[in-house]
C-alpha cells in the first residue's frame, strides 16, 4: 500500500497511523501472526541522562543509548533503520527502486500497554515517559515486552587467595538490584583440578516479576554444596585442590509484597589451598569468641601494610627480603587480615595503610557482610593509601565525622591572607584560617623561627579520622525507672548499679591516624599530636553545638548515612547525620604513631599521658638537627615507613619561599631558633596495654611499640588487654606465612566508668589522680625528664668502665629511690647495648632467662652487688649466682676440672644452677656471697641474656626478680612493682615454665652431687648426673 509519504531516513509511526489509518497499521503489524513476544531491556539509571534499549535485532543485540529528553520518535526511527535488512553492494541497484515500498512497510511503534488494544503513543513524548515497564514494542513483525531496570548482576568477583579455613565473600556488581533479596549458592567441582570454566558468564535474558531463573545445578563438571546458600563462604577440607563456582541471582522489590528475579550471574575461585594451619591470631581469637554485651567495647588497630608497599621490589629484596615473595602478595595477605579482624569480634576497628583499592573493592564489602560500616580517608599525597575506620552496626551509628589535614593546621598559621573569587569566600576563608590560627598558636614560636620546620610540615602527608559515634539503644533494655533524689545519692557511690551502668553508656569519638616516619623527627610527630588533639576538640565542640552539620541538609544526609565512603584528604569532610546528645563524648586515639620507648618515653608518649610536655623534653633537642632536602641522612628512615607517610618534599619546596614571606623571615634574617616548645592538649589519655607491650612491629634490624589505643580514664577503663603474640609465637620476622603484615594487631576490651558527673575536662589543668588510675589500680605513670638522650646513652655505653668499684656505695633507701619511669623493651639483640651501659653504670636490670625473669647486676661491682640486694630486700647473708655466656667462661669463675668435660655440655645451657668452687682470682667484687667458698653457677638457654653477658665481657649476679619471698615472675607484669628500681626491663614475653625455678645442684665435691632445690628438670639433671658416674649424697 503507497501512502505517498517518505521514509527514507526516519520512521514516524505517528505520521503513519494519521495518513493510512489504524486498520491499515494493524493489518501490517498482524502480518506475521501471533508469537510470543521477546523481552527489550530498558535500563534507566535515576542520576544519569541516558537510558539503554537492549534488545535482539536482526540476528544480532543491539544496544541504543539515548538522552532521556530526546523525543521517541527519534528513539524509533532509529530502531526502524537498524531492523531494516540492507542490500548488498551487488543488488543495491536492482533493489533501488523497490526500497521505499520495503521502508515504508516495515512498521516500528510502542504501545501504552501490553497488547495491540493499547493506544499507541505519540512521537513527541519523551524517551524517560515512554519507555515504562510492560508495554509493547513493536519492530517489524517482531514483538517485545518492555523490562524496565530488572535486577541485573553485571558481574561477580572473587577476591583473595582461596583458602582452607579462610571466609571468601564475592562481590557482585548489582544493577537495579537489591543484596537482600539477591540469592546465592555455591558449587565445588567434581573432581580436584578441574574443571575450570569462564571466570563470570551472564545469560542475556532477563527474569521477569515472579519468575525464578533456570537452576544452575546443571553446570557441567560442579555440584552444588549442601546449605551453602549464603554470600559468606569458608572453604572446608573437602573443596581442597578443587575450583569454586558462586551463583549470584539478583533480586529487587516489586509493586506491594512482590518480588523481581533476575539472572544468574557466576564466577569461578582459582583452587582451594591450604591455608596456613596457625594463623597470626590463633592464640588470641579464643580470648575473643564472640563480640562483647554493652556496654563492653572491644577496639582495634592494626597498620596492615599497604599492598603498594609489600609489592614494591625494594620492599620484596631489601625490607621484607626474608619472607618468600608469595606472602607478600596481596591476594594472600588479604584473606589472613581478614580473617584475623572477624575473629576478634570487634565494635571499632582502626587502620593504617590501607590501600584505597583494597577498601572499595575488598575490605569494605567484606566488612558490610559481617555487620560494620565504615569510610576511608586518603593521605593528602598521590599516594592512594591511608586510614580506615569500622564500626559495627549493631552497636553504633554515624553521629558525625571530620578530617584533619596536618599540613593545613600550619599553613593556616602562617597565611593569615585568604583568597577567594568573591567576598563571601574570602571572608569565610578568613574565618577558618583565623580559627586555626587560634586553635594552634603555641606552635607559631617554633615554626617562625624555623622555616626548614615549616618546609617539613607543608611537605608531610599526614592526615587523622575524627569519627563519633552514637551508641545503637539496645531492643531489650529496660528503661531505667524514675529515681528519687535519695535514690540517686545512693548510686552516686554505686559502681554496680543496674541502673547506673545503663546510663553510663555514652557517644565515642574515635581518632585514627599514622604518624610521619623518619628517626630523628619526633619534633614533627610531638606537634602533630598536639595539633591533633586540639582538632579533636574543636570537633567536638563544633558538634555538640551544631555547628559541624553541612549547611545543605541534603549534603549532609548523604555524606554521613551513606557510611562507606571513600574520601580524599584534601577534600574536606564535615558531616552530621542526627542529633548528637550534650553529653561530651569520650575520646579514643587509636593508630601507628611512629614512636617507640626504646629509647626512652617519646614526647608523643608523654604529651598524651600527661597532657604536657616541656619544652627541655629530651626528644626536642634530639630531633634539632633533623634536615630533610639534598643533603639530609633520610637513608636512616625505614624505605617503606616513608614512602607510607606520603611526603612530597618537591611540593613543600614550592610552598616554602612563600610560607618564609607570610612568617616574616628570610635568608639573612637573624632568628634565634626555637628547638622545643612547652605544649598543651586537652586531654590526659592512658594507653590501654599501659605500655607493657614489648613491640608491636618486628622486622630485620628494628623491632618497637609503635601502635596504641589511648582511652580517657576518667570516662572509660580497661577490662582486658588482649595478649599480643610472644617471640615465640611470632617466632621470625614478619611478615611472614602467619602474620600478613610487618605490625601486630592492637586489641582491648574497654568499658564506661560508672555515671559520673559531667567531666569539665576543658577547664581542668589535672585530672583527679584517682579517677586516672589503671585497670591494675596503678596510678597512671608520669615520665620524668631525668634520661639522656639516646646519643648520650650510646656514648656512655661506650666509655663505661667494666666495673664500678670506685663509685660510693649507695644506702639501701638511695637504691629503692627511683629516679626516672622504666617501661619494658623487648628482649631482643639489639637492645643488649642498653642492658651493657647499665650493668656497666653499676645499675640493676630485669631480664629473662630460661626459667624465670631475673634481677641482675654486674658481678664485680660493689654498687651493683648492693644496689640488686636493696631492690630485692634480700638479706645480705642469702648468696646471689652469677651467669655467664659460655661453657668455656666457666673456668675463670671457678673449678670445674673434676667434671666430665661431656657432662658440662650436656648440663649447660639449660635450666641448672651448679654450685662449685670460686676461684679466688675470679673477676668478681668482694661484696659477691662474702665468706663462702662455693657460689652457684647459670648459663640459662636464653639468647639473650648470654649476649648480654657476652657484650659485657664479664658474669653478672642474678637472682629473681621479685621481693624476698615473693610469687616467682614469669612475666613482666609480675613485677611492674620494682620497674621503677631498675635501669632496664626487658621483655620477652611469658615464659613457658612453672615457678619452680632451676633445679640446683652441688657439684664441688668429687665424684658426688647433692639436690639443693629440685627446680624444674630434677630428673633430667639426676639421670645425666648418674650416668656420667656421679652418686647422690644428701
Amino acid at each position: 500500500m503507497r501512502c505517498g509519504l517518505s521514509w527514507g531516513t526516519c520512521f514516524v509511526p505517528r505520521l503513519l497511523s494519521l495518513a493510512c489509518g489504524v486498520s491499515a497499521r494493524r493489518a501490517i503489524v498482524m502480518a506475521a501472526g501471533s508469537q510470543t513476544p521477546q523481552q527489550a531491556v530498558v535500563r534507566s539509571p535515576q542520576l544519569e541522562d541516558k537510558l539503554t534499549i537492549s534488545l535482539p535485532l536482526a540476528g544480532r543485540m543491539r544496544n541504543l543509548d539515548r538522552p532521556k529528553s530526546e523525543a521517541l520518535e527519534k528513539a524509533l526511527g532509529r530502531l526502524h533503520s537498524n531492523a531494516v535488512p540492507k542490500a548488498d553492494k551487488k543488488s543495491k541497484k536492482r533493489a533501488s527502486q523497490a526500497a521505499v515500498p520495503a521502508q515504508q512497510d516495515f512498521f516500528v511503534g510502542l504501545y501504552n500497554g501490553p497488547t495491540l488494544d493499547s493506544e499507541l503513543l505519540t512521537g513527541n513524548v519523551s524517551n524517560e515517559e515512554a519507555w515504562q515497564h510492560g508495554r509493547l514494542l513493536v519492530v517489524g513483525t517482531q514483538h517485545y515486552i518492555i523490562d524496565l531496570n530488572p535486577p541485573i548482576a553485571d558481574k561477580v568477583e572473587l577476591p583473595g587467595l582461596p583458602m582452607v579455613g579462610y571466609p571468601i565473600c564475592p562481590v557482585p556488581t548489582l544493577l537495579f538490584a537489591e543484596e537482600g533479596l539477591s540469592q546465592w549458592q555455591w558449587y565445588r567441582s567434581t573432581s580436584p583440578g578441574g574443571p575450570r570454566a569462564p571466570l563470570t558468564s551472564q545469560s542475556a535474558d532477563h527474569g521477569q516479576e515472579g519468575q525464578t531463573p533456570q537452576p544452575a545445578a546443571e553446570f557441567e563438571g560442579f555440584a552444588a554444596i549442601a546449605g551453602a546458600t549464603g554470600r559468606l563462604y569458608v572453604p572446608a577440607k573437602a573443596d581442597e585442590g578443587c575450583v569454586l563456582r558462586v551463583q549470584c541471582t539478583p533480586g529487587s522489590s516489586w509493586q506491594a509484597q512482590g518480588k523481581r528475579i533476575g539472572q544468574p550471574c557466576f564466577a569461578d575461585t582459582a583452587h582451594v589451598q591450604q591455608g596456613p594451619a596457625l594463623t597470626a591470631a590463633a592464640q588470641r581469637h579464643p580470648l575473643t569468641p564472640s563480640a562483647l554485651a554493652p556496654p563492653g567495647i572491644r577496639v582495634v588497630t592494626y597498620n596492615i601494610l599497604a599492598d603498594q608497599y609489600a609489592s614494591r621490589e625494594h620492599a620484596q629484596k631489601v625490607l621484607f627480603g626474608y619472607c618468600p615473595k608469595r606472602y607478600l602478595d596481596p591476594d594472600y595477605r588479604r584473606p589472613l587480615i581478614l580473617l584475623e579482624l572477624l575473629g576478634f569480634h570487634a565494635d571499632i576497628i582502626c587502620l593504617q595503610e590501607m590501600d584505597e583499592k583494597a577498601f572499595a573493592e575488598y575490605f569494605l564489602p567484606q566488612m558490610q557482610q559481617a555487620g560494620f560500616e565504615g569510610h576511608y580517608t586518603n593521605k593528602a599525597s598521590s599516594t592512594r593509601e591511608g586510614e580506615a575506620t569500622f564500626y559495627r552496626t549493631s552497636r553504633f551509628r554515624l553521629a558525625a565525622r571530620q578530617d584533619v589535614i596536618l599540613r593545613d593546621c600550619f599553613k593556616d598559621l602562617l597565611h593569615p591572607a585568604a583568597q577567594g573569587s568573591t567576598v563571601a569566600d574570602v571572608t569565610a576563608q578568613h574565618a577558618q584560617r583565623s580559627k586555626r590560627a587560634k586553635h594552634h598558636a603555641q606552635f607559631e614560636p617554633m615554626l617562625r623561627s624555623s622555616p626548614h620546620l615549616q618546609h617539613v610540615l607543608q611537605g608531610v602527608a599526614t592526615v587523622a579520622q575524627m569519627t563519633l559515634l552514637k551508641p545503637v539503644t539496645q531492643p531489650n533494655a529496660t528503661p531505667s525507672p524514675s529515681l528519687s533524689p535519695d535514690q540517686e545519692m545512693l548510686l552516686e557511690t554505686s559502681d554496680s548499679s543496674p541502673a547506673r551502668a545503663a546510663s553510663a553508656e555514652g557517644n565515642i569519638c574515635v581518632v585514627n591516624s599514622h604518624f610521619f616516619f623518619h628517626p630523628r623527627a619526633s619534633h614533627v610527630r610531638n606537634i602533630h599530636t598536639a595539633a591533633v588533639m586540639t582538632e579533636v576538640e574543636a570537633f567536638i565542640d563544633e558538634t555538640l553545638n551544631g555547628a559541624a552539620s553541612c549547611s545543605d541538609n541534603t549534603a549532609a544526609t548523604a555524606a554521613a548515612t551513606a557510611g562507606p565512603t571513600s574520601q580524599r584528604a584534601d577534600e574536606p569532610t564535615s558531616a552530621a547525620s542526627e542529633p548528637v546528645s550534650s553529653q561530651r563524648p569520650a575520646m579514643l586515639f587509636c593508630g601507628d604513631l611512629n614512636s617507640d620507648l626504646n629509647d626512652g618515653p617519646p614526647g608523643v608518649v608523654q604529651l598524651l599521658n600527661s597532657g604536657h610536655l616541656p619544652h627541655d623534653f629530651w626528644d626536642w633537642d634530639f630531633s634539632a638537627g633533623f634536615s630533610w632536602g639534598p643533603d639530609a641522612d633520610e637513608e636512616e628512615a625505614h624505605p617503606a615507613e616513608a614512602a607510607a607517610d606520603g611526603v612530597e618534599p618537591m611540593a613543600a619546596s614550592q610552598q616554602l619561599a612563600e610560607t618564609e614571606a607570610a612568617a616574616g623571615s628570610s635568608s639573612d634574617q637573624d632568628l634565634s631558633a626555637v628547638n622545643g616548645i612547652s605544649l598543651s592538649i586537652p586531654y590526659q589519655l592512658r594507653s590501654a596495654d599501659d605500655l607493657h607491650s614489648p613491640f608491636t612491629n618486628y622486622v630485620r634490624g628494628y623491632s618497637g611499640l609503635l601502635d596504641y589505643i589511648w582511652y580517657e580514664p576518667q570516662r572509660m577503663k580497661v577490662e582486658r588487654a588482649i595478649p599480643l603474640p610472644s617471640l615465640e609465637e611470632v617466632k621470625a620476622f614478619i611478615p611472614s606465612e602467619r602474620f600478613p603484615s610487618d605490625h601486630l594487631s592492637v586489641v582491648c576490651d574497654l568499658t564506661w566508668r560508672a555515671c559520673e558527673a559531667e567531666q569539665q575536662h576543658k577547664s581542668q589543668s589535672h585530672p583527679d589522680p584517682i579517677a586516672a588510675t589503671s585497670h591494675g589500680g596503678a596510678p597512671a605513670p608520669v615520665f620524668t625528664n631525668t634520661r639522656n638522650s639516646p646519643s648520650e646513652a650510646t656514648s656512655s655505653s661506650q666509655s663505661a668502665s667494666n666495673a664500678d668499684a670506685s663509685a660510693p656505695s649507695p644506702s639501701a633507701s638511695e637504691a629503692l629511690t627511683p629516679t626516672q619511669t622504666t617501661y619494658p623493651i623487648a628482649a631482643l639483640p639489639h637492645n643488649s647495648p642498653r642492658a651493657v651501659s647499665a650493668l656497666s653504670e653499676g645499675r640493676v636490670i630485669a631480664v629473662p632467662t630460661d626459667t624465670l625473669y631475673g634481677l641482675a647486676a654486674d658481678a664485680n661491682s660493689s654498687t651493683g652487688i648492693q644496689r640488686i640486694y636493696s631492690v630485692k630486700h634480700r638479706q645480705a647473708y642469702a648468696p646471689l649466682a652469677i651467669c655467664i655466656a659460655n661453657v668455656s667462661d666457666l673456668h675463670r669463675y671457678c673449678h670445674a676440672e673434676h667434671l666430665p668435660e661431656q657432662l658440662l655440655q650436656q648440663l649447660l645451657p639449660g635450666p641448672v644452677t651448679l654450685i662449685l668452687q670460686r676461684r679466688q682470682e675470679a673477676p668478681l667484687c668482694a661484696e659477691l656471697n662474702p665468706g663462702l667458698a662455693t657460689i652457684g653457677v647459670r648459663i640459662p638457654d636464653s639468647d639473650f641474656i648470654r649476649g648480654v653477658c657476652r657484650d659485657h665481657g664479664g658474669a653478672i649476679a642474678l637472682t629473681s626478680a621479685n621481693i624476698s619471698g615473693g610469687a616467682s615472675p614469669l612475666c613482666v607484669n609480675d613485677f611492674a612493682h620494682l620497674w621503677p628500681l631498675c635501669a632496664g626491663v626487658f621483655n620477652g614475653m611469658r615464659i613457658q615454665a612453672d615457678r619452680a625455678g632451676s633445679t640446683i645442684v652441688d657439684l664441688s665435691v668429687l665424684g658426688a652431687f647433692k639436690v639443693v632445690r629440685p627446680g624444674i628438670s630434677l630428673a633430667v639433671v639426676q639421670s645425666l648426673l648418674q650416668s656420667n658416674g656421679l652418686r647422690q649424697t644428701g
